[in-house]
């Protein structure tokens, strides 16, 4: 049976904690906030099939923003598929923003902050896909997020339908009937969001081909950092500590390894440079991202043959 939330028996005075309450603890956890001088409210019907999670959501003009806190708060993480049914919205994910018409759907990642501002009345449908259980890579669930996709016309256009008529109908599916409906959804989905995958996949390709060299690119431009290591390297391009080691197999050495012998070769070429003569040895290991200088002596003499200073000085 669904869930119905509604200001049908709610004193004016309590209705906006009341919706407040109803859009943090109800479907994934949005905090309401409404327009200067205009009330705040509406109606959500949310229910569950086959573990999917669907809402229809109405509501005056207003913003739905998924804080961190809610994201830190949650015990699971969903794809979010929203259409826009009525009313104008827009949607920002990231550095992704987009505007949403009638038709419109877009899809976001429960497990990041979001917000959806509406600029008038609006009604939304929005359909939780379990994200363990989505048939999408991570990088293309992120690499879609928050990017518009007209459901009006095409492949998207009969699968949007097919997902609302799906949601409209679920209460009244039996238990048997219902089984096998996320499995249903989910290719509801992908064929959805078939066009943008395709050039989504078909980017991966190619950013997939030059990653390495965007990777050594990143570390070159990071190296004065002290805190640039295997971890923080992966994490800027959204890839596994794991994956990073095996990209650099060709190398013949470990990611800190390379990293260790650009700073000692950025530090070598300034000691022979004579626009650093007058610069510390000491500044010229930090500026390189060491922040030991007793084990940057030691590498650099594993490494050259001599200490920095006997390369200075011509020793």
């Amino acid at each position: 049976m669904p869930v119905v939330l509604s200001f049908d028996g709610v004193v004016a005075g309590d209705r906006a904690e009341f919706w407040r309450d109803a859009c943090m603890r109800t479907f994934v956890g949005v905090e309401p906030s409404g327009r200067p001088g205009s009330a705040i409210g509406g109606a959500v019907r949310a229910y569950e099939v086959d573990g999917l999670a669907v809402g229809d959501i109405a509501a005056t003009a207003q913003s739905m923003t998924r804080t961190q806190r809610l994201v830190d708060d949650a015990d699971a993480h969903y794809l979010l598929l929203a259409m826009q049914v009525q009313g104008v919205g827009g949607i920002t994910q990231g550095d992704h923003r987009t505007r949403l018409d009638p038709g419109d759907c877009v899809v976001l990642e429960s497990r990041r902050g979001f917000e959806l501002d509406f600029t008038g009345s609006f009604n939304l449908w929005v359909f939780a896909f379990p994200q363990r259980l989505v048939r999408l890579s991570e990088q293309e669930q992120r690499r879609l997020a928050a990017r518009r996709v007209d459901g009006r016309t095409g492949l998207a256009g009969v699968s949007r339908r097919a997902l609302l008529d799906l949601a409209g109908n679920a209460d009244e599916l039996s238990r048997s009937q219902s089984a096998g409906a996320l499995e249903l959804a989910n290719d509801l989905l992908v064929a959805l969001l078939s066009e943008p995958l395709a050039e989504s996949r078909q980017l991966a390709g190619s950013l997939q081909r030059t990653l390495p060299l965007r990777i050594k690119d990143h570390i070159d431009r990071n190296l004065a950092d002290p805190g640039l290591d295997p971890a923080q390297v992966a994490a800027a391009f959204g890839i596994s500590t794991r994956y990073l080691h095996k990209l650099f197999e060709p190398e013949r050495e470990t990611v800190a390894h390379y990293i260790r012998d650009l700073r000692l070769e950025r530090v070598r070429l300034r000691l022979l440079d004579a626009r650093f003569a007058d610069r510390p040895i000491s500044a010229l290991a930090f500026d390189a991202g060491f922040g030991d200088l007793s084990g940057f002596n030691r590498a650099f003499k594993a490494k050259y043959g001599v200490s920095p200073r006997e390369l200075r000085q011509g020793e």
